[in-house]
């Protein structure tokens, strides 16, 4: 009997020490997920910086068709970089807000508009058209906005 209860306490050990192992590599892998869209938003409002000032400045456009398709990529990788458990319950500092999972369909929606209208930006762009990439980059920004007002939390 004695035995029995020690294989036992030694099982619940092990659990023990796995499900933390576990969560522990959950939260490591949260943060790397965390650390890795911020990353991305930050090159996404780089790459919309560099647009905005060529447009501002009337320069040849196409110099900056590059920086628009890295924000339509971006929106495309979006959806892929809220996985559950990504959210603040990870411990990372995130602006991520619990409506991305609750309503991740319309989400990944707003996300696939930002994609679009940044392609719609990059071909203004390729085709030196100031009028269509002034357009297009309002469309853009307008995209971007409409997911921060539902799922971004204030600064």
């Amino acid at each position: 009997m004695l035995r029995l209860k020690s294989i036992a306490g030694s099982l619940l050990l092990i659990g023990l020490t796995v499900t933390g192992l576990s969560f522990a590599q959950a939260q490591t892998g949260a943060a790397d997920v965390i650390a890795a869209r911020q990353a991305g938003y930050k090159a996404t409002l780089a790459n919309v910086g560099a647009v905005k000032k060529a447009l501002d400045a009337g320069a040849d456009l196409t110099t900056v068709a590059s920086n628009a398709q890295g924000v339509a990529d971006w929106g495309h990788k979006i959806p892929t970089m809220f996985p559950v458990g990504s959210g603040t319950e990870a411990g990372v500092k995130t602006a991520a807000l619990p409506e991305i999972w609750a309503s991740k369909a319309d989400f990944d929606k707003l996300a696939g508009n930002l994609a679009t209208e940044a392609t719609k930006l990059t071909a203004a762009l390729k085709a030196n058209d100031k009028a269509a990439a002034t357009t297009a980059f309002a469309a853009t920004g307008a995209a971007c906005g409409a997911c921060h007002k539902t799922y971004r939390a204030k600064p």
